[in-house]
Formats: C-alpha cells, structure tokens, sequence
C-alpha cells in the first residue's frame, strides 16, 4: 500500500476509528490521541500489512491497542468524574442509542461497536479482539439482550 492510499484511506475511517477509542476509553481526548498514535504507529508498520483488503480490521486493531495503552496509563483521581461532567458536550445532537450502547459493560460494547458502528464482520471482530468468533456471537448476542432490555426500560419512561 502506498502513502496515499494509506491516507485516503484513514480519512475514509477516521470516525470509526474514533467510536471504537471512544467505546473503550469514553473520553474525548484520550480517544483522539488514541487515534492520531494508531495513525502514526499504522504508517510506521505499513510493511507489515499483508493484506491491503484487511486495512481497516488492522487498523482497528492498532487503535484497540492505542486505547487499552492510554487506559492502562490512565490515573483516577478524585473528582475526575466531576470535571468531565462540567464540560459542554462536543456536539449538539442526542443519540440515546450511543447513550445505552456506551452504558454497556466493556465486553459487550466494544462487540456492539465494531459491529454496527464498523460494519466488521464475525471474523474481522474475531481478530481485531483477540478472541474466538463464538465468543464474539456470545457477546454480540448479550449485547443486543440487555440494549433491547435498555431501550424498553426508556421507551417505558415517555
């Protein structure tokens, strides 16, 4: 792959790369630098993409990983929580689905994420995760249960 495919293609994906942080990191910073540092550890390792079509599951790999060094990285300190919440949202629009879905425990969010946000198949969510496809049916399948069960208890609530 070449230097400007490799660009027009992160620009293709940069929003889906940035959701993925976003589900494992639920920080607006932390997820962009998660993102720019898969970006620039995904052109320092071009040579090892093998398969061009792969592109985007091995990006979403390096950008998995980005996000779990920033997490591992990451200090709580008291009143933390506190201090997001007194930031204005990034944008404007409400989506209660992104609401719920960022509710989910870890496991079952970042399932649901690659595979409807990302459009990844089984196996792709397979490889990028690190773990079996059954397991990854296993997960999506939960995730789907308790996003229904979510979405009744708030559609119950209008």
């Amino acid at each position: 792959m070449k230097q400007i495919e490799f660009c027009e293609k992160i620009s293709q994906y940069r929003y889906q790369f940035y959701i993925t942080a976003y589900a494992l990191l639920r920080n607006e910073a932390d997820a962009e630098d998660a993102v720019c540092n898969a970006i620039l550890s995904g052109y320092e390792h071009l040579v090892q993409l093998k398969n061009p079509k792969k592109f985007k599951a091995w990006m979403l790999t390096i950008v998995k990983n980005e996000a779990l060094k920033i997490c591992n990285r990451r200090v709580e300190l008291p009143g933390d929580e506190n201090v997001e919440n007194m930031l204005p949202p990034a944008y404007d629009s409400h989506n209660e689905l992104w609401d719920v879905v960022q509710a989910l425990k870890e496991e079952y969010r970042i399932v649901i994420v690659l595979f409807y946000y990302n459009d990844l198949s089984l196996r792709d969510i397979s490889d990028v995760l690190g773990i079996s496809i059954g397991t990854v049916k296993s997960r999506l399948d939960r995730g789907r249960k308790l996003l229904r069960e979510a979405l009744g208890e708030s559609l119950s609530k209008n």
